[in-house]
């Protein structure tokens, strides 16, 4: 591995989440070892897509000649009235930070605009509130 993944390859930007205000990370040239990142606040989590591939096996509908949905005979075990097949497909590996330490570790070592972007306070509201309530009494 000759390639520096070092370096700061990601933007921080501005998201939502399921109605939250979150912050997610996008690539900024090729060389990024990742596809994307995004916090999840609900469940203080950091989600790291790699560019690395995998093959892995899922279940998807059958087709019939027609292209339509093949409808089994029977009910299946699952609920489900139609054919299913398994099949190969490509799939990125996935990460997953817990530890907000690591989550801030992570954005200051990928992120270009760590130092501008107040990604700190979407991991921490209840830290960021006491800190500007703090600054409001000086």
């Amino acid at each position: 591995m000759s390639e520096n993944t070092n370096q700061k390859s990601m933007m921080l930007v501005v998201q939502d989440h399921r109605g939250m205000p979150t912050f997610s990370m996008i690539r900024t040239n090729e060389t990024c070892p990742f596809v994307e990142c995004i916090y999840v606040p609900d469940q203080k989590q950091l989600a790291i897509i790699s560019t690395i591939q995998k093959d892995t096996f899922h279940l998807f509908p059958k087709l019939d000649d027609n292209g339509d949905t093949a409808i089994a005979k029977g009910r299946k075990v699952v609920g489900k009235n139609y054919k299913e097949e398994r099949k190969a497909i490509k799939t990125f590996y996935e990460y997953t930070l817990v530890n907000e330490d690591d989550i801030i570790a992570f954005v200051e070592k990928f992120a270009d605009n760590a130092g501008t972007f107040p990604f700190r306070n979407v991991i921490n509201p209840e830290l960021a509130k006491a800190t500007a309530a703090k600054a409001g009494k000086k």
